[in-house]
């Protein structure tokens, strides 16, 4: 119940006109590890790069949700 992300950063070309002194972005590759507290459904995991931020969506498994139990007071 593990979830690595995998990926590469490379090296960015400075600008044309030379308005770039330095570039301080790391580049290369990286790999990040998490682990789960609860058990996911593999199958309906999915992942979306938008505006530079990643968003990574793992569903709980059935089993894993919360349930409601009703309680009678007698």
């Amino acid at each position: 119940d593990t979830l690595t992300i995998r990926g590469e950063r490379r090296l960015q070309n400075p600008a044309p006109d030379g308005s770039h002194h330095r570039l301080e972005r790391v580049h290369g590759t990286f790999e990040r590890t998490f682990s789960l507290g609860a058990a996911v459904r593999n199958d309906k995991v999915s992942a979306l790069v938008r505006d530079g931020v990643l968003e990574v969506h793992v569903p709980k498994a059935e089993e894993a949700r919360m349930r409601e139990i009703e309680v009678q007071v007698g």
